[in-house]
């Protein structure tokens, strides 16, 4: 369970304060943005498994099951990349291979083996995760937290 302990725990082992917590897929990892990077954490038994400081402030952090593809968004009070900007990144070759750019703030992002999800404020965007490709654009109603 991760409650408001168990979050200013991660903090303390971390010593960065951390900008969002996600769940992959099984739900058998999470992956935390903080001020310096992204931190990924086996759930049972709980372990931080690596990190990445890449000075700068990571907002949204989401993993692809238990690979090394990992989708970021900038995020905190001195962010590593543009609000507006997904960047997926490959871990096993320390680089991003793809790059997303949108006109108003990323709220969001999930992923599928075969697709990338990106949730603003007011449209989702539908991602061919192979090529990179624009599936879909769907309007939405107003959405400021990107709840999906």
């Amino acid at each position: 369970e991760l409650s408001l302990e168990n979050i200013k725990m991660i903090e303390t082992i971390t010593k960065s304060p951390i900008n969002s917590i996600s769940f992959n897929q099984d739900q058998t990892c999470f992956s935390c943005g903080t001020e310096k990077g992204f931190q990924i954490h086996n759930v049972y038994p709980h372990r931080l498994t690596f990190e990445r400081n890449f000075g700068g402030g990571l907002g949204i952090v989401e993993m692809l099951f238990k690979s090394n593809v990992i989708a970021l968004a900038g995020g905190g009070t001195n962010p590593k990349y543009p609000l507006n900007k997904v960047m997926i990144w490959d871990d096993h070759q320390t680089k991003c291979i793809g790059e997303l750019s949108f006109k108003t703030p990323v709220k969001a992002i999930r992923l599928r083996k075969d697709n990338i999800v990106v949730i603003l404020e007011s449209r989702i965007y539908l991602y061919c995760f192979a090529d990179f490709k624009l599936i879909d654009v769907i309007e939405t109603f107003e959405n400021p937290k990107g709840l999906c």
